[in-house]
């Protein structure tokens, strides 16, 4: 339920306003305004949750950007005033395919639109405000080629003929736009850079990231605990009851020693505090190999 919440009123990773995305990405008050359009349903969903538990049981997966498209798919399909038209609709061509649109719906003014949706965590490996100096924590995503991808490539399928016949019959689109949420992480020895990064929202979420073993662990009270966030519970803040298992520093660190003994694979920290019943999220970043970011596929970097 909590992650449902986060994909409809989290800030979005991008600016509606950069020229080159304009009127291309779906922007943080219209987001807004549904959330607290949709507050009754989710306040109602929240005290029974099995409609929403089932929905997800029915579509497992093990990637969170597929968990994402579901919790976005069903929101819209709650949504008032919305048809939800298709959901990954592939567009091929008589050799390959060529792409799919994520989410095709009719919104309240009756306009057929095609979303792009995506999650994405990128870690600033370079100190520049440049798209380009934030890739994946698995060093095989980098930040503007996504984007690339999304705004040259995604969001023109409605206008090849390939994608124009993939289409349902009478169904005609009247605009396509970029549906996109997710965390930058800055490293932990300089604090989120004042200089914004061309196209990416100033109110986007961000935390920080460091190497282990190299650098030291940015803990922000001696009685905060730690816990580290399996990939499918990236999205929202963590919140937990007060007798649930948390870390103390030094049991992180034995578990960390063990991790990276055996695996390179990034992991995800929150840090918790305690605040009345419950733990609750203050920070969260990456813990990253000593040699981050050589491994992986090095035609990520530049």
């Amino acid at each position: 339920m909590r992650d449902l919440a986060w994909v409809i009123g989290s800030p979005g990773l991008l600016d509606s306003a950069y020229p080159t995305y304009r009127q291309q990405v779906i922007d943080d008050t219209w987001r807004n305004a549904q959330l607290q359009t949709g507050s009754r349903w989710l306040s109602a969903l929240d005290r029974q949750p099995q409609a929403l538990h089932d929905y997800i049981a029915a579509r497992p997966t093990r990637r969170l950007g597929h968990y994402f498209e579901v919790l976005l798919a069903y929101w819209l399909q709650h949504m008032p005033d919305t048809q939800l038209i298709a959901t990954n609709l592939q567009v091929q061509s008589e050799l390959r395919t060529l792409g799919e649109y994520d989410f095709l719906l009719r919104n309240a003014a009756g306009e057929v639109c095609h979303w792009e949706a995506a999650v994405k965590f990128y870690l600033q490996a370079e100190d520049i405000a440049e798209q380009r100096a934030f890739i994946g924590p698995g060093t095989q995503d980098r930040l503007d080629l996504k984007m690339q991808r999304v705004f040259q490539h995604q969001l023109l399928l409605g206008h090849s003929p390939q994608g124009q016949q993939a289409l349902p019959p009478g169904i005609t689109l009247d605009r396509a736009q970029a549906f996109i949420k997710g965390y930058l992480f800055y490293h932990a020895s300089q604090p989120r850079n004042t200089a914004p990064v061309p196209g990416v929202s100033n109110a986007h979420l961000s935390g920080w990231w460091y190497r282990y073993d190299k650098e030291t662990l940015p803990q922000s009270a001696r009685d905060n605990r730690w816990i580290i966030l399996p990939r499918l519970r990236w999205l929202s803040p963590a919140c937990l009851p007060s007798e649930s298992e948390v870390m103390t520093q030094a049991a992180l660190e034995i578990a960390l020693r063990q991790h990276f003994n055996l695996h390179n694979e990034a992991l995800l920290l929150c840090e918790m505090q305690r605040v009345e019943n419950t733990w609750q999220e203050c920070k969260r970043g990456f813990v990253v190999s000593a040699d981050w970011p050589k491994l992986g596929n090095a035609s990520a970097m530049v």
